[in-house]
Formats: structure tokens, C-alpha cells, sequence
């Protein structure tokens, strides 16, 4: 058995249905959240690298599509920022149940989460 200072048996905590849920859930919400935002970006820097006319037009008087496209740039982060905060607060209870599970028994951090 591998433990460390806290007490735990990471081996048999990292291999707990209820752990290995957790870093699927984790895994996938960055995996989507870095490809909304990858995308985004790429939006963003390659219209104006690609199309600077298209950029530069001004549908409305005082607004070009580039403010445009800024605008919609940072709501799309702003958004993936306010769901982030909702999803790290279920990823705050899945931890507490993987360490309340029998793997983590003994443990020291539960004081932690």
C-alpha cells in the first residue's frame, strides 16, 4: 500500500467509481469548454486575419462587424466562465463523496474539500 503524509491510499482513491466519475466529468466538461473557446479565438483572430474587409464593414453606423465579433468573444468566455463556477461546484461535492468512500478511510483531507 502507497501512502503519504495525509494517510491515504492514493492507488486504490484513484481507482474509486466514485473518483474515476469525477475525473471523467472533469475531463469532459474541459474538453468541450477548451473547444468552445478554441473555437471562438480562432473566429476571432482569423476573421480578422483572414477577412480585415469583412472585419472592417459597418452593418450600423459606429459598429463594425469585428466589435462585433468581439462582443460575442467575450460573452462566449464570460459564459464559459459562469459555467465552470456551476460545474466545480458538483465537482466540490463528487470529491466529498470520494472521500467519504471507503477507499479514502483513515483520511486526513477530508477536511479539505
Amino acid at each position: 500500500m502507497l501512502h503519504n503524509d495525509t494517510g491515504v491510499d492514493w492507488s486504490r482513491l484513484w481507482s474509486d467509481s466514485a473518483m474515476l466519475r469525477l475525473r471523467r466529468d472533469r475531463r469532459r466538461f474541459f474538453t468541450t469548454a477548451w473547444t468552445i473557446f478554441g473555437t471562438a479565438f480562432g473566429a476571432l483572430v482569423g476573421a480578422a486575419a483572414f477577412a480585415p474587409d469583412l472585419v472592417a464593414t459597418r452593418p450600423v453606423h459606429g459598429l463594425s462587424v469585428g466589435l462585433m465579433l468581439s462582443g460575442l468573444y467575450v460573452i462566449t468566455v464570460m459564459c464559459l466562465g459562469a459555467w465552470y463556477v456551476r460545474r466545480a461546484r458538483h465537482w466540490d461535492h463528487l470529491a466529498a463523496a470520494v472521500l467519504q468512500s471507503p477507499a479514502a478511510a483513515g483520511s486526513e483531507v477530508s477536511d479539505n474539500v
